[in-house]
C-alpha cells in the first residue's frame, strides 16, 4: 500500500511540472563570476599602448622573456671618459641625515653624479629643488656594496626656471654607519647637447619597452658578458607625463642587490643611468607606481660595457678627470666655481699641480687628442 501511494505522488509530481514547464527554452545571461574580458567592462586601449603592447610581445614564445639585454659589443658611449666617470672628485658625507647642495649655473641643462662607499651599503638620497617647495627630481638609492655597485646616473632639468636656480641636494639616511662618497659633473651647454645627442641616437636605436602603470612589472634577463647596463627612461611618445618607479637589480630569486626608487619630470626631464652588474644570473625589473591613467612610460635597456671589449681606457691619452682630478676652476668655463665644496678644493698630488687652478693648454691638447 505504501509503494503504490510513492508511486502515484511521483507521477503526480512530474506532470505538474510539465504543466507549468514553458513551451520553449529562454536565453539567460550567466550569473558566471569571471569574463573574459576586464569583468565585461569597458576595457581602456590607448593607441599607445596596443602599439607598444604589440611590439613587445610578438612573435615571442611563451617559455621565453620578450627581450634580453645582450651585447657581443660595449656601447660607443663607454669609449667617452667624460661619460659617467668613475674618477670624479669625491667628497665623503656621513650618516645620520648629512647633506650636500649644489647650485645649479645659468645655461646648463644636464649634470652627472656619482654616489659610492668603500664596501659598505649606501642608503642615500638625490634631489633636485626649484625653489624652496618643488621637487623636480628624486631618487632613493639603496645597495649592497657601494663599490662594487657604484651609482651613476645624468639628470637633465630645465636651464632655466622662472623660480630661480635649481638646487641638486644630495643626503643620505638615518643610519650613521652608512657614510657615502659623493661626486658631481655639471655640464657646460655645448656637452648638454652632445650628450643629448647620444641619447637620442641610443633611443631610437633600441627596442622600448612600454610600462602602463598600477603596479606593472617588466622583467628583462641580462647576459652574463654584460659588466653593466645602461638605462633609458623617457614617457615623451607616450603622454610626456612624469613618471615614478621602482628598480631593483636582482641576482638570484628575490634577491635585491639594487634598489632604486626614481621619480622624475617625464617629456622634460629624460633619464639616464649605468648599473653595474659583477658576476652571473642579474635581472633587471621595473615596477610602475603611477596610476594606469597617467604612468605610461617607456625605458631601455641595453648593455653599457661588455667582457672582452674594454678599448674606453687604454685609447685615451689623457682622460678629462686624469687621475681623479679635476681643473674645476678652468674647466668648462666657470662652472666650477658652482660645484659647492669641490669649486675651491686643493687638488694635491694633481697632475695639474697644487691648487685648483688647471692647465688650459694641456686640457685642450687632450680634448683634441680624445675627439681625433
Amino acid at each position: 500500500m505504501k509503494i503504490g501511494t510513492s508511486i502515484l505522488a511521483i507521477a503526480l509530481a512530474v506532470g505538474t511540472s510539465d504543466a507549468f514547464a514553458p513551451s520553449h527554452m529562454i536565453n539567460r545571461p550567466s550569473t558566471a563570476i569571471y569574463h573574459a574580458v576586464n569583468a565585461g567592462l569597458p576595457t581602456f586601449t590607448p593607441t599607445s599602448r596596443d602599439r607598444a603592447q604589440t611590439e613587445y610581445t610578438a612573435q615571442t614564445p611563451t617559455s621565453k622573456f620578450p627581450y634580453v639585454c645582450q651585447a657581443d659589443q660595449s656601447s660607443e658611449l663607454s669609449f667617452d671618459p667624460s661619460a659617467f666617470p668613475k674618477n670624479l672628485p669625491l667628497q665623503q658625507i656621513q650618516g645620520m641625515n648629512a647633506r650636500l647642495t649644489y647650485k645649479m649655473p645659468p645655461g646648463s641643462s644636464k649634470v652627472q653624479m656619482l654616489v659610492q662607499s668603500h664596501g659598505r651599503p649606501v642608503t642615500a638620497r638625490v634631489e633636485l629643488w626649484c625653489g624652496p617647495i618643488r621637487r623636480t627630481h628624486f631618487m632613493d638609492i639603496n645597495c649592497m656594496n657601494g663599490a662594487e655597485t657604484p651609482f651613476r646616473a645624468t639628470l637633465t632639468f630645465k636651464n632655466t626656471d622662472s623660480a630661480g636656480p635649481q638646487v641638486l641636494q644630495i643626503n643620505t639616511k638615518e643610519d650613521s654607519a652608512f657614510p657615502a662618497f659623493v661626486g658631481v659633473d655639471v655640464l657646460t651647454p655645448e656637452r648638454c647637447k652632445e650628450r643629448q645627442a647620444v641619447f637620442d641616437a641610443i633611443w631610437k636605436s633600441s627596442t622600448k619597452i612600454y610600462s602602463q602603470g598600477n603596479k606593472t612589472i617588466r622583467s628583462v634577463p641580462i647576459a652574463d658578458n654584460c659588466k653593466s647596463v645602461q638605462l633609458l627612461v623617457w614617457s615623451k611618445e607616450v603622454g610626456k607625463k612624469s613618471f615614478k618607479v621602482n628598480i631593483e637589480m636582482l641576482q638570484g630569486p628575490n634577491t635585491k642587490r639594487q634598489y632604486y626608487e626614481l621619480q622624475c619630470g617625464g617629456g622634460s626631464q629624460p633619464y639616464h643611468a649605468v648599473f653595474e652588474t659583477p658576476g652571473n644570473g642579474w635581472t633587471f625589473r621595473l615596477l610602475n607606481t603611477k596610476t594606469i591613467h597617467d604612468g605610461s612610460v617607456e625605458f631601455v635597456l641595453v648593455p653599457y660595457e661588455v667582457e672582452g671589449d674594454d678599448g674606453a681606457v687604454s685609447s685615451s691619452p689623457v682622460a678629462p678627470f686624469y687621475g681623479g682630478y679635476s681643473p674645476n676652476s678652468t674647466h668648462g668655463g666657470n662652472y666650477g666655481s658652482s660645484l659647492g665644496p669641490h669649486g675651491g678644493r686643493d687638488f694635491r698630488n694633481s697632475p695639474y699641480g697644487p691648487g685648483s687652478s688647471g692647465e688650459v693648454g694641456r686640457w685642450s691638447k687632450a680634448s683634441i687628442l680624445i675627439q681625433s
